[in-house]
């Protein structure tokens, strides 16, 4: 996700209308990952967007990423922690970030797929 940026930080003032901007023409679909934007971008969108808007008016993804855990039990916290950095109770799509056949097997390893179908269930 590209954001507008004032020195280091994301310019609020403009990402702000650019999000109005967006779903006044009709577009709804809003991509994130934690890593963005040096880590910023998931706090920008709440900021920006989730704060502002009904969640019923957009469409939210994120994405586990494999350099934020080790352990299978370190997943939950850290997708609990991206909703909150969000603003959100639930994202409609929660991606599977940046898979190679290294990142594949640390996943699977870590049961990660597993705990992301667990997360779905629990809604």
């Amino acid at each position: 996700m590209r954001l507008p940026m004032k020195g280091d930080e994301v310019d609020v003032e403009e990402f702000t209308k650019m999000v109005d901007t967006f779903i006044e023409n009709g577009f709804n679909y809003f991509d994130t990952a934690h890593g963005y934007v040096d880590e910023k971008s998931e706090t920008a969108l709440r900021e920006c967007l989730t704060s502002r808007y009904s969640r019923e008016a957009y469409i939210l993804t994120d994405k586990l990423s494999s350099n934020y855990f080790d352990k299978q039990e370190e997943i939950r916290p850290f997708f609990e922690s991206q909703l909150e950095a969000c603003g959100v109770e639930y994202f409609d799509f929660y991606l599977m970030h940046a898979q190679d056949a290294g990142i594949y097997e640390k996943y699977k390893r870590l049961s990660a797929y597993e705990t992301a179908l667990e997360l779905k269930k629990e809604g």
